[in-house]
Formats: C-alpha cells, sequence, structure tokens
C-alpha cells in the first residue's frame, strides 16, 4: 500500500493524503488513481484581468496561470493598447475563450507590441522573485484586491503611469480540465468588432489638437499660414477615440503625446482669430483656433504666387536665419 501511494505521489506530485484517496477510490489501481489525481485536484488557478491607466490613456488585458499547490507558474499572457474596447470584454467567460481574444486583440491596430513583450517579461519576473511569496498566497486564498494591488505594484512604471485600475477574476482548473485545453491550438478569430472606430464615415472625425511652436527650424505666425502648409500639431483631445487614434497615427508613445506633422485642411479668419483644419489620417481632421499672431512650427510651405509672398517670404527666410545667429552667439556667450 505505501509503495502504491509513493508511486502515485512521484507521478502526480501529490501529497500523501491525495494520493491515498486516489487509490481506494479506485480500488489500488495506480494508473487510475493518477487520472483520478488530475481530475480532482483543483490546483491550476487562472487570473484573468483587464486594466486601463490613468493619465496615457492605455488599457489592457492580463491572463496569468500557476500552480497554486507546487507555486509554479504555468503562463503569462498580456495586452497593452490604445484601444478603449478591449476594457468591455468579459472575464466571466472559459479561460480558453479569454485566451483566444486576448491574443487576438494583440493582432489588431493600436496593439503595443514592445510593451506587451516587456511587461510580460516583467510580471514572470516579480511574480517569481520579489511578490513570489504574497502572489501566491493571494491567487490560494482568492484575495482578488491583493492580487490586483501586487500587478499594479509591478505594472505602474513600465506603464509610466501614477495609478493602474483593475477587473480582476480567478477561474479554478483541475489539471485535466487545463491539460485537455492547452494542447490545443487555436486558430487566429477576429472576435473584437471596431464599429464604433470605423474610419469609413461620411462625415469627418473631429479631434481637438494644438500646434506647436518649440524645436522647430521654421516658425511663423498663425495669419500667414495657408491651406496645404504642415504643420506641427499635438492631439490634446481627451475623449477615449482621440486617445486610440492618437496611437495608431503615430501622435503617441508611452510617455504621452507627440507632435506629428500635418497638412493644413482648411483655414478660416475672422475676428474671433484663425480656424485651422489639418489633415490627420483618412476621414479623421485637427480642429485648433488661435490668435493670428500664434507662432506655429512650419514644417513646409506651400509654393506662394504673387510678388509680395515671394518677397515676404525671402525676407522672413534671411531675418529668421539672422535671428538664429544672434540666439547662437548669446548663448555661447552665456556659457563663457
Amino acid at each position: 500500500m505505501q509503495e502504491k501511494i509513493k508511486i502515485v505521489m512521484e507521478e502526480t506530485g501529490c501529497d500523501e493524503g491525495q494520493a491515498q484517496i486516489a487509490l481506494e477510490s479506485c480500488n489500488y489501481n495506480i494508473s487510475k488513481s493518477i487520472t483520478k489525481i488530475f481530475d480532482l485536484l483543483k490546483d491550476i488557478v487562472v487570473v484573468k484581468g483587464k486594466f486601463y491607466t490613468y493619465g496615457v490613456h492605455l488599457y489592457g488585458m492580463i491572463m496569468i496561470i500557476v500552480d497554486i499547490n507546487h507555486r509554479r507558474h504555468l503562463r503569462t499572457r498580456a495586452l497593452v493598447t490604445y484601444n478603449p474596447k478591449v476594457y468591455e470584454t468579459d472575464l466571466q467567460q472559459n479561460w480558453y475563450e479569454y485566451d483566444k481574444k486576448l491574443y487576438t486583440a494583440r493582432l489588431l491596430p493600436g496593439s503595443m507590441q514592445d510593451v506587451t513583450l516587456s511587461i510580460e517579461k516583467k510580471i514572470v519576473e516579480e511574480i517569481l522573485d520579489e511578490y513570489s511569496e504574497s502572489f501566491f498566497t493571494a491567487v490560494k486564498k482568492n484575495n482578488i484586491m491583493e492580487v490586483a494591488d501586487i500587478l499594479e505594484d509591478i505594472l505602474r512604471e513600465p506603464l509610466k503611469t501614477s495609478a493602474v485600475n483593475f477587473e480582476i477574476l480567478n477561474e479554478e482548473l483541475n489539471l485535466t480540465q487545463f491539460k485537455k485545453i492547452s494542447d490545443r491550438i487555436f486558430p487566429p478569430q477576429m472576435e473584437f468588432e471596431f464599429k464604433e472606430y470605423d474610419f469609413g464615415l461620411v462625415d469627418l472625425l473631429k479631434i481637438d489638437v494644438m500646434p506647436v511652436a518649440y524645436d522647430g527650424d521654421f516658425i511663423l505666425q498663425a495669419g500667414r499660414l495657408m491651406p496645404g502648409d504642415e504643420i506641427a500639431v499635438l492631439i490634446n483631445d481627451t475623449r477615449e477615440i482621440s486617445q486610440y487614434l492618437s496611437g495608431l497615427i503615430g501622435g503617441r508613445n508611452i510617455f504621452g503625446a507627440i507632435a506629428i506633422p500635418c497638412k493644413i485642411h482648411e483655414i478660416t479668419h475672422s475676428k474671433n482669430g484663425v480656424a485651422i483644419m489639418v489633415r490627420l489620417a483618412a476621414g479623421v481632421v485637427g480642429q485648433v483656433t488661435v490668435s493670428e499672431n500664434t507662432p506655429i512650427k512650419v514644417v513646409k510651405w506651400v509654393s506662394r504666387s504673387g510678388f509680395f509672398n515671394r518677397m515676404f517670404f525671402r525676407f522672413y527666410l534671411i531675418f529668421f536665419k539672422l535671428f538664429e545667429k544672434i540666439k547662437k552667439k548669446s548663448r555661447i556667450k552665456a556659457h563663457e
């Protein structure tokens, strides 16, 4: 009897009491007892989570699978994206359906591949090192708040945010359930629908932008601009769709908004100032109203017609180069 218990323990990793129960329920048949152990013991826990960050407007999904009996890490999947639709994912669904949706969403527009891979690595490293004791204990006790706090501590720095809001749900499996599903190969399926963010719109989608005047070789007052000129703008619209689009068209990185060059689609002068509309992408334009004398970085000018415009442009270039030389000399003297 004791020898059979030892064999079952060695083959399954269970403890003596579990091996004895399995043998007794299978009339001391070792092979059947080993199979029974896999069915009886719910040692596999799947931590399914979704999150959004404050400030940088990122969204994500996480799935961590562990063997709580042996404190082993089995698998980690993650996603970081600009797409807010991801946060609507249902955590109640089976873990393998959740895994498919996570994997599929990583292939869709808005997904930040480099950041995703880096946080996957960091999660695995931290839960096997600094947070090993606290993480496995929290998962075993189904302490969702503690798991969320640990994951927030791990992700706050790589996501460059002050806070990460988590929703988490644990799902328990026995080893047979886990092996049966995890050994399959799931074909990619387009699980997410992004109809709300379809860019083939009849009406232009308008989002707020802000022209910049720093770090420029050529600065010009807003009143001098014309349609076709290319200027640098920041997307400062706080709506979720705007932040998502900003990431897609290169207006954001993990550190925040970055200036992007855009052609002026339309420009209108009125008593309120200069209303500028720039083309950001197909079906998407940026809009802003500034005063006539607002300095704006010009990336590229369209050719001007007329003697006055040509003379003004030449004069401006001469003056700008002279001004830059004076500034450079002033900086050199200031450092001496």
